[in-house]
């Protein structure tokens, strides 16, 4: 005598992990095109520090060091500054995106937003593949994002 096997109804198949309900992850384009404009404002902050810089080195050579310290506080701080400050940079907010916890949704915390910046030199580092990791992963994260334990929304 044979016993019946059981039948197995159909199933969905297991939805993608995403953010929270009504929330979307970020798009490629505008994600670059905000890494962009805050590169921009680096540059051009940059350039007027230079600027101040060769001024002061004429005129009082010992504080021409003031405006270069700056140029390297800019490039450390922007980005980490603006993560824990209020998820976006000064792009993300004109492109609608921001960066939050992954694990729950959350602010991004300094200590996040500095392990964030580190990872993005890393990314860079390695022939940008950590960027380029964005186009692989389902939840559109990099290597920068993985390290700190975040992912960029819409907002």
């Amino acid at each position: 005598m044979t016993t019946p096997t059981p039948s197995t109804a159909w199933e969905a198949p297991e939805p993608i992990a995403g953010p929270a309900p009504g929330v979307a992850f970020a798009d490629h384009g505008p994600r670059l095109i905000a890494y962009i404009i805050d590169t921009i404002i680096i540059v051009i902050a940059t350039i007027v520090l230079v600027i101040v810089g060769g001024i002061l080195a004429s005129i009082v050579p010992a504080l021409a060091i003031i405006p270069f310290l700056g140029i390297f506080i800019v490039s450390l701080v922007y980005f980490p500054y603006y993560w824990a400050k209020s998820g976006q940079t000064p792009g993300m907010k004109q492109q609608g995106i921001k960066v939050v916890r992954d694990s729950d949704g959350g602010p991004v915390t300094m200590g996040s937003a500095i392990l964030r910046t580190i990872g993005t030199w890393i990314s860079a580092a390695v022939f940008y593949i950590g960027f380029i990791w964005i186009f692989i992963d389902k939840r559109r994260r990099g290597w920068h994002d993985l390290i700190a334990g975040t992912v960029v929304v819409k907002a």
